[in-house]
């Protein structure tokens, strides 16, 4: 593969884990700098990818640690990783966080019922707890059911402006990494050692 091939695949690959559920690049880990200065690593899944206008998204709890963090330090690492064909793809950028307006609303939206469960919680990520079932929310309909916005002032979209990709490939008899930089509206593109 040529490194403008693999620049694709990175893309494509992105792409993919947001169109279809059983993707292995939907699940990515972010780190972070904790508040108390040691990196901060969690597990995230990718919303969103526009390669046109170098961005990448995930959502999370405005109540949750890594807000707090990227508030303070807007600098995020994410990696996911392919088990089965041996590949990895790092992606180094800044944040922004989108806590209201259009595309926080059509993200929430957008989002299947059962993900915004963790929105609907009276706890804040991370809180400790008792019981399992401390969490839940008291703000219901009349039939006992959260309403369908209820959550909806926790949730917000982090966008993702890559500034670097890396892309790690172990499974051909030479394992092959490529590093892109962004320069400008474009990316510097260059081979390096596995």
């Amino acid at each position: 593969m040529t490194l403008e091939q693999i620049y694709a695949r990175i893309w494509d690959d992105l792409a993919a884990a947001v169109r279809e559920e059983d993707q292995p690049f939907k699940v990515m880990q972010a780190a972070t700098i904790g508040l108390d200065g040691f990196p901060n690593v969690r597990t995230v899944l990718l919303r969103g990818v526009s390669e046109q206008k170098n961005v990448l998204t995930f959502h999370t709890d405005l109540r949750s640690p890594k807000i707090a963090e990227l508030s303070r330090e807007p600098r995020i690492a994410l990696v996911g990783v392919d088990p089965v064909q041996s590949r990895q793809i790092r992606v180094f950028g800044e944040t922004r966080i989108v806590r209201d307006g259009q595309a926080q609303l059509d993200a929430w939206h957008a989002s299947p019922d059962h993900d915004l469960i963790a929105y609907r919680t009276r706890l804040a990520p991370g809180t400790p707890m008792s019981h399992a079932d401390d969490a839940l929310g008291t703000a219901h309909d009349a039939h006992g059911v959260p309403g369908p916005d209820e959550g909806h002032k926790h949730f917000c979209v982090v966008e993702v402006r890559p500034a670097r990709l890396d892309w790690l490939d172990l499974s051909a008899d030479r394992p092959l990494r490529a590093r892109y930089v962004r320069q400008g509206d474009g990316w510097i593109h260059s081979w390096i050692a596995p």
